[in-house]
């Protein structure tokens, strides 16, 4: 893989792909958090239709760089099959956009949902693609199984319109819900959800298993920066203490459902713990009930922007370090 070299300042990044700088006027939206005016630059947390997101990797782009953002990370859940689409695309534009290849990993910590964001992931680590692969198909037969169990109360649908509406990629329950709704059978996704396939519908069936602990190793051993999603989501906050104790590396703090008390304690509990502050609009295109603001919502600065990079160089070094002592003649200078 080759990988493309960024200069911010003194710091030298090495990431799956370029990122470049936008000439674009930023969103302008600022807070006092910290004591700190700061401008919200760059979204992490955008899904694109390689999941369950409504527009392209390519749309996303082109909106990011309408509303004024300096930069994005696409985040699909359990797959990084539209990050080589929007690398591709960028090379054809003039556009001058920060772009940050990630992923979202699903897991569960018993009856919680618990997100795992991966940054500057490599999409063609091996180890990654074949835990996705089989996250992948174990999708594609929960899927099946619980438009087998609509069927069987009598809901008329068919498993080829979750198909098409998938686009022959990874099937997730919003695609299920979509169909429901067409269908008549529910107004909303989230009536879908409450009604046939949330927790304990009768169109439910448990997800594959995966551990945040899992997820979290997965991303590091792929080269990524492993961050809490939407923390302030978790009903037990026990959870999120766990997660930090293995080996997370930064919190989601701002996010759209955030309330500010939680913004405020997410903050100061990264602080305590010293790890990276992120935030995201979880925006999944416009006109779906999965996004959870619009895109640039709930963005962070350019300075929070700044410590992940820093981060990751001096991770970088560490790695280089570590290799030059049982390979004489390198070191982190050479």
């Amino acid at each position: 893989m080759s990988y493309g070299v960024l200069h911010k300042g003194t710091i030298l990044i090495l990431t799956p792909y370029p990122l470049l700088k936008t000439t674009h006027t930023p969103v302008n939206r600022c807070t006092n958090l910290g004591g700190n005016q700061m401008k919200y630059e760059y979204d992490l947390h955008i899904h694109t239709t390689a999941s369950d997101g409504v527009l392209t990797p390519t749309e996303i782009i082109d909106m990011a760089v309408e509303v004024g953002l300096k930069g994005i990370a696409i985040s699909d859940h359990d797959t990084v099959a539209g990050l080589e689409e929007a690398r591709q695309y960028l090379h054809t534009t003039t556009y001058s956009l920060d772009f940050i290849p990630g992923i979202e990993l699903n897991t569960e910590a018993e009856d919680d949902e618990v997100h795992i964001l991966g940054y500057f992931i490599d999409p063609n680590n091996p180890a990654l693609n074949q835990r996705l692969q089989t996250i992948c198909n174990s999708r594609y037969l929960r899927a099946e199984q619980m438009v087998s169990r609509l069927q069987e109360i009598g809901l008329e649908i068919d498993f080829k319109q979750v198909e098409e509406l998938a686009q022959g990629k990874l099937i997730a329950r919003p695609h299920i819900a979509r169909v429901l709704i067409k269908n008549d059978y529910a107004s909303s996704i989230k009536e879908a959800f409450d009604k046939y396939i949330g927790r304990g519908a009768p169109g439910y069936v448990p997800r594959y298993k995966f551990s945040p602990d899992e997820a979290i190793e997965l991303i590091k051993n792929a080269g990524g920066i492993a961050v809490l999603a939407h923390p302030g989501l978790i009903k037990d906050h026990r959870k999120v203490i766990e997660v930090i104790n293995s080996g997370i590396e930064g919190l989601e703090v701002f996010y759209p459902e955030h309330s500010p008390e939680q913004i405020r304690e997410l903050f100061e509990l990264a602080q305590r713990h010293h790890l990276l502050i992120t935030g995201g609009s979880d925006y999944h295109g416009p006109g779906s009930s999965e996004s959870r603001g619009n895109m640039g919502s709930a963005a962070v600065s350019k300075e929070l922007v700044d410590q992940i990079y820093t981060y990751l160089n001096e991770r970088h070094n560490c790695l280089l370090y570590s290799f030059s002592l049982t390979r004489p003649g390198l070191s982190p200078k050479n």
